[in-house]
């Protein structure tokens, strides 16, 4: 019975660490994919790519910003899509370039926050970037962006 006893705990033993090595592989491919998609919100934001970068959005994305006056603009992945298309395909030249990124995880969600600078026509204008992320069935998902320019720095 003692020899059974030793028998089952060494197989449980052995059970519990390779579920835990399995824990950390997962954790690790799942922090990997949390850079990927934070570098694909800059790397795909560009005409010939920006289908695939609305793909990095939960349907249910909410983008938030102060405006000029106080108020403060809400906008849908619909209506945030829809202006980056219509810049886009009116000729504009964009960019966005992070820095100094830092990135919070948890249990299947994540926040970053960043410096940015978005770059229109060649104007660049600087400022501060936050989002949320949640790893869901199909993957990481951003489903919230704050964001807001340096005063001054807007680009208008």
């Amino acid at each position: 019975m003692a020899k059974r006893v030793v028998v089952v705990f060494a197989l449980m033993t052995v059970l519990v660490a390779s579920a835990f090595a399995q824990g950390g592989k997962s954790s690790a491919a799942g922090a990997a994919n949390v850079e990927r998609v934070i570098a694909d919100y800059t790397g795909l934001y560009n005409p010939k790519d920006l289908e695939e970068w609305r793909k990095l959005f939960h349907p249910s994305l909410l983008v938030a910003s102060p405006e000029a006056d106080g108020t403060i603009l809400v906008r849908s992945l619909k209506q945030f899509y829809s202006a980056q298309k219509k810049a886009f395909d009116g000729g504009t030249k964009m960019s966005e370039r992070l820095q100094n990124i830092a990135i919070e995880r948890g249990n299947r969600i994540a926040q970053a926050a960043a410096d940015f600078v978005f770059t229109s026509n060649g104007k660049p204008s600087r400022g501060q970037l936050g989002m949320h992320l949640v790893q869901g069935k199909e993957g990481w998902k951003i489903t919230a962006i704050v964001y807001s320019y340096k005063p001054g720095q807007e680009p208008r």
